[in-house]
């Protein structure tokens, strides 16, 4: 039975707060900005395994917490544990601020403590926004983590900036980040709210769009399935080629030019920005055009073309072109395709347990799918430490990927929703 629309919010009050989080939240890709200063503070080669790792942990991290923060805010409503999340984010950068000089505590503030923060935040909102539109899921959420992409590439710019300003820029960089995270994140968490039991938008039938209504599962019954298996799979291994690229655009810029003093390694935080704004358009786009195809149509499509992109970047850094404008534009554009599909997962990923499992316990059985994203973050960080130290370790690296990617594809051919109970 459909309840009334009167009395309720405007639906895209939650996707205007999902947004503000996520931008704020999206800021853990831009970690390439601290690379370089951590390598000379902390005295480890730049592709120190140490430092990657940093990152590693926050993702994974993450991901744990997500979990937790799904079930919670099932229970409490996610204003309540988003605002949590917020602040518990920002405290993990101006922690790590005072602690520049020491690995062990980077790796407890910025990769425990905002790893926390991240999945008590992220998870919030797109339950959310799923449940205002149940008639548009794969776009809502697509737009409701665009944001994560976005985020990237204008902290990007904002980090570097306050790193170059001062002497001690790393530090402050990490202070003011923290300070501006947390204003955000509250701020829009107070958008967030869920709507009234039963509720349906006007002229919805989910019956139309289903085959049936969808059966809500919670999450003993979702883990025994093998529909969550498959997801779980599927999302480690196709983000595994994202989180590698994202983690890795200066080594491999290097790794095209050893000697460092051509176009591609001076403009390698570019690039990086401008994957991050493919990232935010593929998660929008590859949304869309799943609430046309469908969810398993599309996901089909993505994986295939990723797999095409990761063996055509494979070919490239085999090749190393002499010309500085051909390594940069090839370099450009072999990341910002593979930010376009990698930006695919967080739409389609979120909306497929909706479809699959109901959005009555959406934010614990999405939180349980996401631990695949979890272990992509460290295989993304391990599979480049392991394999690019040789002549031709890059080229390596993104045929490995694009086997995960191959993977992924056939498993996307044969997963199903679950049998109703």
């Amino acid at each position: 039975m459909e309840a009334s629309e009167k009395n309720t919010m405007n639906r895209w009050l939650p996707v205007v707060g999902a947004l503000l989080i996520q931008l704020a939240l999206g800021a853990v890709y831009a970690f390439s900005i601290f690379t370089g200063p951590l390598s000379e503070t902390l005295g480890h080669a730049r592709t120190s395994f140490y430092i990657l790792g940093i990152f590693g942990t926050a993702i994974a991290v993450f991901a744990i917490t997500m979990i937790v923060a799904g079930r919670l805010q099932d229970k409490r409503g996610p204003r309540v544990v988003a605002t949590l999340g917020g602040l518990v984010y920002g405290a993990g950068y101006i922690v790590a601020s005072f602690f520049t000089e020491n690995i062990a505590m980077l790796y407890v503030s910025y990769g425990i403590i905002g790893g926390i923060g991240l999945g008590l935040g992220y998870v919030c909102p797109l339950a959310a926004v799923v449940k205002w539109f149940p008639d548009k899921k794969g776009l809502v959420s697509g737009i409701a983590v665009a944001g994560f992409g976005a985020g990237a590439f204008i902290f990007t710019q904002v980090g570097k900036y306050i790193i170059n300003a001062s002497d001690d820029g790393l530090s402050n960089a990490f202070l003011y980040l923290g300070l501006i995270f947390i204003a955000m994140v509250v701020a829009g968490a107070q958008l967030l709210r869920n709507p009234p039991v039963g509720w349906m938008p006007k002229g919805f039938n989910p019956d139309s769009k289903h085959n049936g209504q969808v059966v809500d599962y919670d999450w003993h019954e979702m883990v025994k399935s093998r529909s969550f298996i498959l997801l779980n799979m599927m999302f480690l291994l196709s983000a595994t080629a994202g989180l590698m690229m994202i983690g890795n655009v200066s080594n491999v810029a290097a790794y095209l030019d050893p000697s460092k003093t051509m176009l591609v390694v001076a403009q390698a935080p570019t690039i990086a920005g401008v994957l991050a704004l493919f990232n935010g358009a593929g998660r929008i786009g590859w949304g869309k055009v799943s609430d046309i195809l469908g969810r398993n149509k599309t996901m089909r499509l993505v994986f295939l073309i990723q797999a095409l992109i990761l063996f055509g970047a494979a070919a490239f850094v085999w090749a190393k072109p002499a010309g500085e404008m051909l390594q940069f534009i090839g370099l450009t554009a072999f990341a910002s395709a593979i930010g376009f599909t990698f930006g695919g997962n967080f739409a389609l990923f979120p909306s497929a347990t909706a479809d699959y499992f109901g959005t009555k316990n959406l934010g614990v059985n999405y939180g349980l799918v996401f631990t695949g994203y979890g272990a992509a973050g460290v295989l993304g960080s391990l599979i480049p430490s392991l394999l690019a130290g040789s002549d031709d370790g890059f080229t390596w690296v993104f045929v490995a990927v694009g086997i995960a990617s191959l993977v992924t594809f056939a498993m996307a051919m044969v997963i199903r929703p679950p049998q109703k109970k």
